[in-house]
């Protein structure tokens, strides 16, 4: 089980370096993509973290809401998402954050 926790961590950490672009522009959807963010952040927090299943659905709704933004060629906006969800998911549950995000105990 905690290897496929770990495993979820990782391809997580992956695909959101692999998307978030750079840059300091705003976008359009930029409060669309902080809400997708902050929602998608709420909805991993809220699954029970020994259903490694549920919190692999949660983490691949979150990807596909995000790379929305990508498809559009929104970096912005992928950036945008990105940050909410970092932020709701420090806040509210900083064990899972460090452990989606080890580069972060630095």
């Amino acid at each position: 089980m905690m290897n496929d926790m770990k495993h979820l961590v990782q391809l997580l950490v992956v695909a959101i370096l692999l998307l978030t672009g750079c840059g300091e522009k705003k976008s359009p959807l930029d409060a669309e993509a902080r809400d997708s963010g902050m929602r998608s952040a709420a909805a991993l927090v809220a699954v029970d973290h020994t259903d490694t299943l549920a919190m692999e659905r949660a983490v691949m709704d979150a990807k596909a809401k995000q790379s929305a933004y990508a498809l559009k060629r929104d970096s912005a906006a992928v950036r945008a998402f990105d940050e909410a969800f970092r932020a709701y998911l420090k806040e509210k549950d900083k064990m899972l954050y460090l452990s989606i995000f080890p580069e972060e105990k630095k």
